[in-house]
């Protein structure tokens, strides 16, 4: 199974928040600072289509040609189904926490969107700010598979976050109510983001 670090590719060029010229992220972007939906999206890629030659180059590509960019990191309402259409997968964006156990146990992949921190105390599980996550497969004991384009050393030592997570190598393990929990629209809203769902369902074609 395929695993992206964005981290490792400081030197890749994405260009995000082109609405706003005055930011440096439009001018000097990087797949590290930004890359997290993109890699997300390669490895579901990996996971459903292992052959289909599907890289980081070809997602940053796909971004630019569908306007995904336009704003800070990746839009995803704009890039999954760019992304489905490009690979030839079937995606649907949902919160239904039951369609994404569906899409899991039939051999599916999910993206998944967290916001991070909140003014109500909540502490991000997978990120402080906003991040895309990759969801690969649902544990018998109903956790979920979670490949993280920004693991690093000590990322899930946190104090709010080691009860939550497990992280095995190069997988994170988490309650699937945990990763749901990490998104909150307002939050996301009040960014300038525009997504107000949380996953994003992606399965092979019959």
């Amino acid at each position: 199974m395929r695993y992206v670090n964005q981290l490792d590719h400081p030197y890749v060029m994405y260009q995000t928040n082109r609405d706003h010229p005055e930011d440096t992220r439009r001018s000097h972007g990087t797949f590290a600072m930004s890359g997290c939906g993109l890699a997300s999206a390669v490895m579901v890629a990996d996971r459903l289509l292992a052959d289909c030659g599907f890289d980081i180059m070809d997602a940053v590509a796909l971004a630019y040609e569908s306007g995904a960019n336009h704003a800070i990191g990746t839009d995803y309402d704009i890039f999954a189904p760019a992304f489905a259409e490009k690979v030839g997968l079937e995606f649907k964006a949902t919160n239904d926490l039951a369609e994404v156990r569906s899409c899991l146990r039939s051999g599916g992949a999910v993206v998944a969107l967290s916001t991070g921190d909140r003014e109500d105390g909540h502490i991000g599980l997978f990120t402080h700010g906003a991040h895309f996550i990759a969801i690969v497969s649902e544990l018998r004991d109903g956790r979920v598979l979670v490949l993280d384009p920004s693991l690093s050393e000590g990322k899930y030592d946190e104090e709010a976050r080691k009860d939550k997570a497990t992280v095995d190598g190069k997988f994170v393990y988490a309650r699937l109510e945990d990763v749901r929990d990490d998104f909150d629209v307002d939050v996301n809203l009040r960014r300038g983001s525009t997504e107000t769902t949380a996953f994003w369902c992606f399965w092979k074609k019959v």
